[in-house]
């Protein structure tokens, strides 16, 4: 499996500083994400997406943000003092999947 994005590039998106606390969660929020986009997309092993796709980068990396904070949501809203409460994304990875359509090569017609 292939990770379209890095963690820096992900603690970059999050305005975070990588460091011994965060790095190994964003790690894994950046390859959950990557996992997600090749169960989407159904390409063949010989033909995958390229790593350098920006399509592919910037929905690793908005779905990689998604992941990194879902703890603070876990129950559905994510509360801030300024802004009051914040429902979160019920879709799951959804949204992100009508993003990939360009790269999709299947679509689970039989």
């Amino acid at each position: 499996m292939t990770d379209y994005a890095s963690p820096a590039d992900l603690a970059n998106a999050l305005r975070v500083v990588s460091g011994p606390k965060n790095s190994d969660l964003l790690a894994k929020s950046v390859a959950a994400a990557s996992a997600e986009i090749d169960h989407t997309v159904g390409r063949a092993v010989d033909d995958p997406i390229p790593v350098d796709d920006p399509l592919a980068h910037m929905v690793c990396i908005a779905r990689g943000v998604e992941w990194f904070k879902a703890n603070d949501s876990a129950y559905g809203v994510v509360g801030f003092d300024a802004t009051g409460v914040l429902a979160a994304p019920r879709d799951g990875f959804s949204r992100h999947a009508a993003n990939l359509i360009p790269l999709t090569r299947t679509f689970g017609i039989a």
